[in-house]
């Protein structure tokens, strides 16, 4: 090779061994993405067991990236003025509880036809046993209280098939609250919404402000007797976007014990130009300035848009975890942005509820 060589094959040794100490690292920890929007994609016959190149979440991608779990949500779309919920969706359903049990059904058929590799959790101790038996999990996850249909009795059913949270409302208002991207309908969080807010906390679910105004953020802050979550946001200070968090909201949310978790979504993490995996790291290490490194976490969005350069897939998350290496974050710390937050929430919600 000779001394002009000497540079590459250095970098190759250095790469070789960066590698596999972030394999070895993930061997020793948990790692969740709490928010993916696979089931989108349901409609065209998907087929997570095998290499989709439809999808962004397979059981392949997953294996690559070293992924142990994901958090698979139902996405009910918002019905506009004069519109049906029937006909904003792919399949033959009249009401929206009705379309989340069918997807939640579609989950427990890929799971029951794959249970070889992979299982539905509903605890943190599920999700650990899991990865001891060398099993990827699939959570269970609502976006959109939509779901619901107005019947508060539907937050008990839907705990009963597993749920782990449910993100308030979406690009819309609904009948729980106002949405970063709606018309301010209630002003804030409804009486509805506040009593399903009450009946999650009682159940053990995790309330998800993703996609809430800041009018409905802090009312249901004060709402909640338990920790708030944000599967999927990132930092307004960065990209001043409605959906993104401020940093007022980012205090309050951590010292109410909640968890933010950056997302992929490109247009969540720069104004103009294409999102990397350097703006990740950006607004999560923004995020943990504001609000310390207990509170934070990755939740990619993908399938819903999410998936940027260098985290474009399942199959790249090693990437995000050899970012946080270099930056010399300790392994306790990686374990806690890794979903060890997330699920410390989830724990304490879920302690005596089910």
């Amino acid at each position: 090779m000779g001394d002009a060589g000497q540079p590459l094959f250095r970098w190759l040794v250095d790469e070789a061994a960066a590698y596999r100490q972030t394999q070895r690292l993930h061997d020793r920890l948990l790692t969740l993405d709490t928010h993916c929007d696979t089931p989108m994609l349901f409609s065209q016959d998907i087929h997570f067991d095998q290499r989709d190149p439809r999808i962004l979440v397979d059981l392949h991608k997953m294996t690559e990236g070293r992924q142990d779990a994901t958090i698979m949500v139902c996405y009910l779309p918002q019905p506009g003025a004069g519109e049906t919920f029937a006909s904003k969706v792919d399949f033959d359903v009249q009401t929206p509880t009705a379309y989340a049990d069918l997807i939640f059904d579609k989950i427990e058929d890929i799971v029951s036809q794959n249970s070889r590799y992979i299982s539905i959790a509903r605890t943190p101790e599920e999700l650990y046993e899991n990865k001891r038996q060398g099993r990827k999990s699939i959570m269970l996850g609502i976006e959109n209280g939509l779901a619901l249909d107005g019947n508060l009795q539907n937050v008990r059913h839907f705990a009963g098939r597993g749920v782990v949270y449910i993100t308030l409302c979406h690009n819309g208002d609904n009948d729980l609250c106002d949405s970063a991207r709606g018309n301010n309908t209630h002003g804030g969080v409804s009486h509805f919404g506040a009593e399903v807010i009450g009946e999650m906390n009682r159940l053990g679910l995790m309330v998800d402000l993703s996609h809430a105004g800041e009018k409905s953020f802090y009312d249901a802050l004060d709402i909640s007797q338990a920790p708030i979550v944000c599967s999927h946001s990132s930092c307004r200070a960065l990209c001043d976007h409605p959906r993104n968090l401020t940093d007022e909201q980012m205090r309050r949310l951590a010292a109410k014990g909640g968890v933010m978790q950056v997302t992929l979504y490109h247009g969540f993490l720069v104004s103009d130009g294409e999102a990397t995996i350097l703006d990740a790291m950006r607004h999560l290490e923004h995020a943990i300035q504001v609000m310390g490194i207990d509170h934070v976490g990755l939740g990619t969005d993908f399938d819903g848009d999410g998936g940027i350069r260098g985290l474009r897939d399942s199959s790249e998350l090693l990437q995000f975890t050899r970012q946080l290496l270099s930056r010399r974050y300790a392994e306790d710390d990686i374990r806690k942005i890794w979903g060890g937050n997330f699920l410390r929430v989830m724990s304490d919600i879920q302690k005596d509820k089910r």
